[in-house]
């Protein structure tokens, strides 16, 4: 028992605090566990603690949703959600999206009532003559709440065009105001998935180049999405195809990733460069064969793509190919004369990762 319990005190210690409690016995580390516990208010908040209490405390608090690489970096909880995990408890959704790129208006697990505030409430359910009259009362509609959100915003996260057209054109210089997150409603409405606001926004001279703290356009959220009628409108609307976000990943990288041929073809025609590389010097073909996307693949090298493509280490895109065991990838690489002695930078060929893997075919 003595054991399971300094096991459990272990494991809430993060890696990078460990070496403070590793000369502890584990006679001292239950007592330090029972300390905290007893620190701790009816509600679960911690009391005061010192320095190096608190390092326990936040050291669950952090989440990876999936493992890190280069086009997917380690996640990590802002301070905002830092203080909701330790009210609650548990670790809570990501107001810059991990599911969906924008902030979970309301979580229905809570315990707490919350009040809505009737502007809100008035918009989520479409009401549109509730929003004009409080328009017609003078209530001024564009003043945001503490996370940077105006109506607008709101409107277009609901999907309610109507509302939404209302506030628009009652407040035209707010049509590209940024939320705290610098979320446009233009953004926002093509992460939930709602074209009419899209179009509308559109329409109405929305910018459709502006991004969000993580510099990712409309655009790449369409192709995150999958969205490809999204993607459509923003390209003809002159969405930039070749803006890069904070990682250098394109809308092509995204799109390819996910295999999705009509986004990637609206993409080329609509301008995006084949080989435009991130910041480890990875191209789209590249992330078709490290992600073994055969279909993607084979557009791209029809679209004259460089077979050849190394990344700032010279791993190649049959290397990784490969070394990933997508066995149909690297027949159609060899098939379009893709070089199987291009060494990485520790002089291994795609033949060593290869063998080492277990690949015989």
């Amino acid at each position: 028992m003595a054991t399971t319990a300094a096991n459990t005190q272990r494991q809430t210690i993060g890696y990078e605090e460990y070496s403070l409690y590793s000369s502890l016995s584990e006679d001292e580390l239950i007592k330090m566990a029972i300390q905290q516990s007893l620190e701790e208010d009816p509600v679960g908040q911690p009391a005061a603690q010192s320095p190096q209490k608190s390092m326990v405390a936040y050291a669950g608090e952090v989440a990876a949703p999936s493992r890190a690489s280069p086009h997917n970096p380690a996640y990590h909880i802002c301070p905002r959600q830092r203080l909701a995990a330790q009210q609650t408890g548990r670790a809570q959704p990501s107001s810059s999206g991990a599911a969906w790129g924008v902030r979970r208006r309301y979580d229905s697990s809570t315990s707490q009532s919350v009040e809505i505030d009737p502007v809100v409430a008035a918009i989520k359910d479409g009401d549109e003559k509730a929003v004009r009259n409080m328009m017609k009362s003078g209530k001024n509609l564009s003043v945001p709440n503490k996370d940077g959100w105006i109506p607008l915003h709101e409107a277009a996260y609901y999907g309610q065009v109507g509302c939404l057209s209302l506030l628009q054109k009652a407040y035209p210089s707010t049509i590209d105001q940024r939320t705290l997150n610098e979320e446009t409603a233009l953004y926002l409405a093509t992460s939930r998935g709602n074209l009419d606001c899209l179009l509308t926004l559109l329409q109405a001279g929305a910018e459709p180049d502006i991004s969000n703290k993580a510099r990712e356009t409309p655009l790449y959220k369409a192709c995150e999405r999958k969205n490809a009628e999204a993607a459509r409108l923003l390209v003809q609307y002159n969405a930039d195809t070749n803006h890069r976000c904070n990682r250098g990943w394109t809308a092509l990288h995204e799109a390819v990733s996910r295999n999705d041929l009509e986004i990637i073809d609206i993409l080329v025609k609509g301008g995006a460069k084949i080989e435009s590389a991130n910041v480890y010097g990875i191209t789209s073909l590249f992330v078709a064969a490290e992600s073994g996307q055969l279909e993607a693949l084979r557009y791209l090298a029809r679209c004259g793509a460089d077979i050849n493509t190394q990344a700032s280490d010279n791993a190649s895109a049959l290397y990784e190919a490969c070394k990933n065991g997508h066995v149909p990838i690297v027949e159609f690489l060899l098939s379009q004369g893709a070089d199987a002695n291009k060494a990485n930078k520790d002089g291994l060929l795609p033949l060593h990762i290869a063998a080492k893997k277990g690949i015989c075919e």
